[in-house]
């Protein structure tokens, strides 16, 4: 398939996309995305380029990354005016061909994607990166709008000429919804790099400063945007007892707390863990690798993900993982493999602060499960052979064309 692709030395990938950092230079999805524009010019072509059209974060305006990325902000954010611009952009600002139109989601850039792949005649990639179909706790975060937007999403699952996911449950789900297997691939967006695992001394001794601990601190990390579905009150919880069983513990949020539906700081200070705990605020992606470098245990509650970056970065790390088994998370975290998946049941809490108080006070059990995961990272979710993978899918699908 690839070979019958890459004869044509140009190929035009028309993205639609609602992450508005990637129209902010030097941002974790600029710089991704760079890459695959890159990899796919080596793959195809040296005219080949990728188009994206996403949600604005200032000013609209036209960014030519490279020769082979351009990205198109539109004016607005908001999701139904987002559909009316992005069609309107890919309409009359895209020009000439393209081999393949494809979305973020299956919601408001699906929408804009399949309208305008059909318009243009050509294959309609539809891209799901978290766990929506059949999904009790997705439908029951926002239950009127969640449960209006699933027909759109089934109905666009259905129109799509490929249709990728990041997990084995949306596989299963859209085979069992009649969906061809030939059309339908599970990659995940991995994102482990050797740079995770190679910290310099001296950023990770400014890491800890940034945290107030030292190296003798046990250190339980998160990492991430603590939106409803990643379950910070509940993570809360477990470290209430972690701090039980090992005063000494402190937990770490590094990330956007203006994110949270929840008032973090108020409901720390209520189950009494205000002390031990320390809200860091984003942190560039580059700076990451330091302060996973400085934790101990890497936590995860959410109740669902399509696969979490952040489990494969902490893993390329070397940190061990407790996390929740729920949808999503069991590709990266193996329980007594690379950490402790935690079943979702009645001891669940008790059984969370347990695993994580004995990897804080076992360190050679911690630096085992650690070294096995950083492998398991660094050779099934390798940023590097994840786009070259990722392109190979993309010229797959063109060549398997429409239906």
């Amino acid at each position: 398939m690839k070979g019958s692709v890459t004869m044509a030395c140009m190929v035009h990938i028309l993205m639609f996309s609602i992450d508005s950092s990637l129209t902010e230079a030097g941002s974790a999805s600029w710089g991704r995305h760079s890459a695959y524009a890159a990899a796919l010019a080596d793959a195809a072509g040296d005219d080949s380029r990728i188009t994206v059209i996403t949600k604005p974060s200032g000013t609209p305006r036209r960014i030519e990354v490279s020769p082979h990325l351009t990205i198109l902000p539109t004016s607005r954010a908001n999701n139904v005016s987002y559909i009316l611009d992005a069609l309107w952009i890919g309409w009359t600002a895209v020009s000439g061909r393209i081999d393949l139109v494809m979305s973020q989601d299956p919601f408001a850039s699906g929408a804009a994607a399949w309208w305008t792949a059909r318009r243009r005649g050509v294959p309609f990639m539809l891209q799901n990166f978290s766990t929506f179909y059949d999904n009790p706790a997705w439908l029951n975060e926002s239950p009127l709008r969640n449960r209006l937007m699933m027909p759109l999403a089934r109905f666009l699952r259905a129109q799509a000429d490929f249709y990728r996911v990041s997990n084995r449950v949306e596989y299963d789900s859209y085979l069992q919804s009649g969906g061809d297997p030939r059309r339908c691939a599970i990659l995940p967006v991995s994102t482990a790099t050797a740079a995770f695992s190679s910290a310099p001394p001296e950023a990770v001794a400014a890491a800890r400063a940034a945290l107030g601990v030292d190296e003798a601190t046990p250190l339980v990390l998160w990492v991430g945007h603590p939106v409803g579905f990643k379950r910070i009150p509940l993570l809360f919880v477990i470290f209430k007892q972690v701090i039980e069983h090992m005063p000494a513990a402190r937990l770490a949020l590094v990330g956007d707390m203006s994110r949270s539906p929840d008032d973090l700081a108020a409901l720390a200070r209520t189950h009494g863990i205000d002390h031990a705990l320390t809200m860091l605020g984003p942190v560039a992606h580059e700076a990451l690798p330091a302060y996973y470098a400085a934790g101990w245990v890497y936590v995860h509650t959410s109740s669902y993900e399509g696969v979490p970056r952040v489990l494969m970065e902490a893993s390329a790390a070397g940190l061990p993982l407790v996390g929740i088994a729920a949808p999503g998370i069991d590709p990266i975290l193996r329980d007594g493999v690379n950490g402790c998946l935690i079943p979702e049941d009645d001891d669940m809490i008790e059984t969370f602060a347990a695993r994580v108080v004995e990897l804080l006070k076992d360190r050679e059990q911690a630096r085992r499960l650690g070294a096995a995961g950083q492998q398991i990272a660094l050779d099934e979710f390798s940023a590097e052979a994840y786009t070259r993978r990722l392109v190979t899918l993309w010229l797959d699908a063109i060549a398997l064309g429409r239906r």
